[in-house]
């Protein structure tokens, strides 16, 4: 079966919402908040075919995971290794996970990431200048940068002071943020998207304890609009704030969190595959080809690609999985064909002739299409 409709599976973690995904699918809001919706072979939620595993139908797992997510709340800030350094991690724990202790990789995969905002997304990537840094950290909590952090000489000696700082300097250091923030008279909101100071009352309200409150000090606070999208490449502190989003990344679950959440924090872990410096542009260039828009990132796994109102014919060089946004799509190959309507799903298999028509607006996630 070259073409097939498939169904997803929804996360119902406490940072999303009740009405966006529910709205998407096609059914009542629901009275838990649902934050993802996954498709794709992820053994943690894998799509099916009438119940069936898509894997054992197609006898193979994706090398991409493609969700959609309704970020309500503040994710954790959170970095992902590279293929190197996941080989490494895995490898290193393996007496551990025999043993069943806590461990930082969940497998020995890296994790890239894109996410194209679908509604006006506030995300945290990467970290500013030292010298920004300091200039936000000198205006929001002058007593205590004089008196604990001024003499820092980069981004990742202040990084680390502030998760070494003793409980009592936290609460302090916490204290003053609050207080100077609350008494800031710049706006919290730019329309829909978080300023630095709404940010960090909304993280405070959240994650009130967490030294990770200060970071948005120290890290670029992204506007991304509707049909943007941004790329997380591994080794980049990032959170998602709020909006709704397409994601599409590599199929991993390995998270090293750095702050904003009561999970374990692997410091040392973290610190060692982290990046530093000042990361490039998160913006991705989109391109147009064949009748789609296509967000082309760095990743082999992966290509995000959009399509409204065209006929389009789908690269036989790659496995795929569409989802429909807007309107409906039909999608045919030999004589067979599946109509999707908003909300819908369907796999087409590498090496199919398919040609998708769509009245509306579908969203693609393939591997990456040789140029």
């Amino acid at each position: 079966m070259a073409i097939m409709r498939i169904k997803g599976v929804v996360k119902d973690y406490a940072w999303g919402n009740k009405d966006f995904i529910p709205s998407l699918l096609g059914y009542e809001a629901s009275e838990k908040p649902q934050a993802e919706y996954w498709m794709g072979t992820h053994k943690s939620g894998e799509s099916t075919v009438d119940g069936v595993a898509l894997s054992e139908i197609i006898g193979r797992r994706l090398p991409f995971l493609f969700k959609v997510l309704a970020i309500d709340s503040p994710l954790s800030l959170q970095c992902h290794p590279n293929k190197e350094e996941a080989k490494r991690g895995w490898a290193k724990e393996e007496e551990k996970r025999r043993r069943g202790e806590a461990c930082s990789y969940n497998d020995d995969n890296e994790k890239a990431e894109i996410l194209l905002a679908l509604s006006p997304v506030t995300a945290l990537r990467g970290f500013r200048p030292f010298e920004k840094s300091v200039e936000a950290l000198k205006k929001y909590i002058p007593i205590s940068y004089d008196a604990l952090l001024s003499d820092k000489k980069d981004i990742r000696s202040l990084f680390l002071s502030l998760f070494a700082l003793s409980r009592e300097d936290k609460d302090k250091v916490l204290s003053e943020l609050e207080e100077n923030v609350k008494a800031s008279s710049l706006p919290k909101n730019e329309g829909e998207y978080y300023t630095v100071e709404g940010l960090i009352l909304t993280v405070l309200k959240k994650y009130s304890g967490d030294i990770g409150c200060v970071f948005p000090l120290i890290m670029n606070i992204l506007h991304v609009k509707p049909g943007e999208a941004i790329y997380l490449q591994p080794d980049t502190i990032h959170a998602y704030v709020k909006g709704d989003g397409i994601e599409l990344m590599t199929a991993s679950d390995n998270v090293l969190r750095g702050g904003l959440t009561p999970k374990r924090i692997d410091l040392s872990e973290l610190s060692s595959i982290l990046n530093f410096g000042v990361t490039e542009n998160a913006f991705v260039e989109k391109r147009v080809k064949g009748g789609a828009v296509e967000y082309p990132v760095p990743s082999p796994d992966f290509l995000l690609s959009a399509i409204a109102d065209t006929a389009y014919a789908v690269p036989e060089s790659v496995d795929a999985i569409i989802l429909v946004t807007e309107g409906k799509a039909v999608l045919s190959e030999n004589g067979e064909s599946i109509t999707l309507k908003r909300g819908e799903t369907a796999f087409v298999e590498k090496g199919s002739s398919a040609t998708l028509t769509v009245e509306g607006k579908v969203f693609m996630a393939s591997e990456a299409i040789a140029q």
